[in-house]
């Protein structure tokens, strides 16, 4: 079979390799769809240094083989979803029920003698613990979207969300726009800021009540007009610039819950604040962290009833 390598900066090698055979308890797996997550793209680019990398894990594909028994109904050609990170059971942070930041987390299988999930690849193996199947009327290419799904509905979890609550949401790509998706059926009223402005229409489209063009406007001074002067009831950051946090976190309502979906670029920038903010509004800032396997169940059955 082939699978894709990540080697370096804007390198990537195309390999042969034997089909991989699967233990007890897991599963041959033909890659149906495999979508690109930042982190491969940062890792293609040089921002981030992982290499060489079996990237890849946002991913659909259909059964072939399954090594033992199992509890689901699931049969070869079947359709699943696949949850790849890597949760031990054995740490601190899984026993506490925060699998989503196992202290093993990135400890990723070695296939080949090359680290990690490797869903670019045609055939990989999966622990039949992380299969998730689907309806076969599902088309793959949503199927693929049931990771960076369960990590936006972990965030929205996070934010307690009550009926009527302003909302904002900055940065509207992908991940974006789940977040809007997901805010808006927990009746948020959404305000979206985004430079570009064929997504900030696109987010109108879809139900958000304004959008702020950051790059010609004042970003505390729309938020504040446009609630009242209330100011955001929850902010989710959804891009990578630690210049957004500040003005995120001033703008935030009494009791303002402020998330950091995106990690931060580059790692270490460091961020000035104003301590009193949080004294004086009990404002939260926070982030959040991949998914838990229960996020992941709830993201493919949100898939799998076209909820998203």
């Amino acid at each position: 079979m082939r699978q894709v390598v990540l080697l370096g900066p804007r390198q990537i090698a195309v390999q042969e390799v034997d089909l991989p055979e699967p233990e007890p308890g897991e599963a041959l797996i033909r890659v149906e769809l495999c979508a690109l997550c930042t982190w491969e793209q940062r890792t293609y680019t040089g921002e981030e240094t992982f290499v060489p990398l079996l990237g890849g894990h946002e991913v659909t594909g259909r059964v072939e083989v399954i090594n033992g028994s199992t509890y689901l109904d699931l049969h070869p050609g079947d359709r699943v979803a696949i949850s790849l990170l890597n949760r031990c059971g054995q740490c601190q942070a899984c026993r506490r029920g925060y699998d989503n930041i196992c202290e093993h987390g990135f400890d990723l299988p070695l296939r080949y003698g090359i680290p990690g999930p490797a869903g670019l690849s045609e055939y990989l193996i999966a622990k039949v613990t992380d299969l998730f199947p689907m309806p076969p009327d599902v088309p793959p290419e949503h199927v693929a979207l049931t990771e960076p799904l369960a990590c936006v509905l972990r965030s929205i979890k996070r934010a307690r969300i009550h009926p009527g609550e302003k909302v904002v949401i900055i940065g509207m790509g992908v991940m974006g726009v789940l977040h809007l998706q997901l805010a808006l059926a927990r009746g948020g009223v959404v305000i979206v800021s985004e430079p570009n402005p064929d997504r900030r229409a696109a987010a109108l489209a879809m139900g958000a009540t304004a959008a702020i063009d950051p790059s010609r406007e004042a970003y505390g001074e729309r938020i504040l007009a446009l609630t009242d002067g209330w100011g955001a009831d929850v902010t989710f950051i959804c891009v990578p610039h630690a210049a957004v946090v500040g003005p995120a976190v001033e703008a935030a309502a009494k009791n303002g819950r402020v998330l950091m979906y995106s990690s931060i670029h580059p790692r270490g920038t460091k961020v000035e604040l104003d301590p009193n903010i949080f004294h004086n509004k009990e404002v939260v800032l926070t982030g959040t962290m991949s998914q838990s396997r229960r996020d992941f169940f709830e993201a493919a059955q949100l898939i799998a009833h076209g909820l998203v």
